[in-house]
């Protein structure tokens, strides 16, 4: 497998869709051979037809898979909430790429879950397939809502009877969340699930890094309804949370701030980022007294801590630097870094941009596509989750002399 990345943030989609792809190919060294596979991810400024028609009009016949990004990150380019697209070109040589897509998120998550995860058990998948997830996660046609990768998950589940560690993102294109559409392969689309999965000679070792510490001890949720947490040690949710933090944080803060951290380990063990999901709340309720968060799995009985974001990005490099360790023998071809967009600087209020961090780590060993998104999916104690506040570096590899 060999991969060439592209990247631009031309205002002018044709132009931009042109530039990013013909990047994408200079750089696989590929520059007058199709390609197999194009991942294509942009900002909600593009019309997702226009840069579909000019991203293969460089590109050839190549199904386009991916959708909307708050902004793009690659080798020596990031940038996010302006006009940024990234391409990934794939030249799979002998492996192989099945894309699945399923619409009808908007009437019911769980549902294209479940159609999702019979057609993977269809074509083979175990639990050790490479597999990776993307999904809509905005619905504008009533308001605002979340869709949802807890019920998308559990319905996936369902249909295949287990989850495979699969990584992926609920897309969104900018900070206001206004509707995008998608690439599904050999059309553009809207509310769609869309699955990859690659043929077992290709492997995906993923990392979690979020930088989160407990500042706690255990809090209990005591009521709830879906993604609105209305009592917490029974009290309600957001008078606890107020008494607890005082004056130093209030209340029309907590939405993009306030991170609570489900610990899927040993509760009494001693620290493993990699088994704690962190949990971002979304909005407050003061009619209700109640926070909004943007998954619906902290339900009653979850116990919970609330965290600190670290204000430096040391814990990153050791992470990458171990995902490249573990590959052994096996080449390493491509990495994708699904980062949620709270984490970009100009957003969260930190000094450095973990991109900057990713890319010099990186130290161009391979190339890089890196999105921003509104969820982040990767295992966290065994198990494929919606994260938030987590970047997931997800490392491509093959055996030498190529995947089968």
């Amino acid at each position: 497998m060999r991969v060439g990345v592209g990247y631009c943030d031309d205002p002018d989609t044709a132009a931009a869709g042109v530039r990013a792809a013909s990047e994408a190919l200079l750089r696989a060294g590929n520059g007058s051979a199709p390609c197999d596979l194009v991942m294509l991810f942009a900002t909600a400024r593009h019309d997702a037809q226009t840069l579909r028609d000019a991203v293969l009009s460089v590109t050839g016949n190549a199904p386009i898979v991916g959708g909307g990004a708050i902004g793009t990150i690659t080798n020596d380019c990031f940038g996010y909430a302006g006009d940024q697209i990234g391409v990934a070109c794939f030249w799979l040589e002998g492996a192989r790429c099945d894309i699945l897509a399923e619409g009808g998120l908007l009437e019911n998550e769980e549902a294209v879950g479940e159609r999702l995860g019979r057609r993977l058990k269809d074509l083979g998948t175990t639990p050790q397939s490479p597999v990776m997830l993307f999904y809509d996660a905005i619905d504008r046609t009533d308001g605002l809502r979340l869709l949802m990768a807890t019920w998308l998950l559990a319905g996936m589940e369902r249909g295949l009877g287990f989850l495979p560690s699969l990584t992926g993102a609920g897309m969104m294109g900018d900070y206001a969340c206004s509707p995008t559409q998608q690439w599904i392969g050999d059309k553009v689309a809207a509310h769609h699930a869309l699955a990859l999965a690659f043929s077992n000679g290709v492997r995906m070792d993923s990392v979690i890094m979020h930088g989160c510490r407990p500042a706690t001890r255990y809090y209990k949720v005591t009521k709830a309804d879906k993604q609105v947490i209305l009592e917490i040690n029974g009290r309600p949710a957001l008078r606890f949370i107020d008494e607890l933090l005082g004056s130093a944080i209030p209340p029309e803060s907590y939405p993009f701030f306030l991170i609570l951290g489900v610990n899927r380990g040993e509760k009494w063990g001693e620290f493993n980022e990699n088994n704690y999901a962190s949990r971002l709340c979304l909005a407050v309720d003061k009619e209700h007294e109640a926070i909004v968060m943007f998954e619906p799995d902290m339900v009653e009985g979850t116990e919970f801590q609330i965290m600190y974001r670290s204000l430096d990005l040391d814990y990153m490099k050791p992470k990458i630097e171990g995902a490249f360790a573990s590959l052994g023998d096996r080449e390493p071809v491509f990495a994708l870094y699904i980062n949620c967009a709270g984490r970009a600087a100009g957003y969260g209020g930190v000094d450095m941009e973990d991109a900057i961090v990713l890319q010099k780590t990186v130290a161009g060993r391979v190339p890089i596509l890196g999105i921003y998104t509104g969820v982040e999916i990767a295992p966290i104690g065994g198990r494929p989750r919606g994260l938030d506040w987590t970047g997931v570096f997800c490392l491509f590899s093959t055996s030498k002399g190529g995947a089968s």
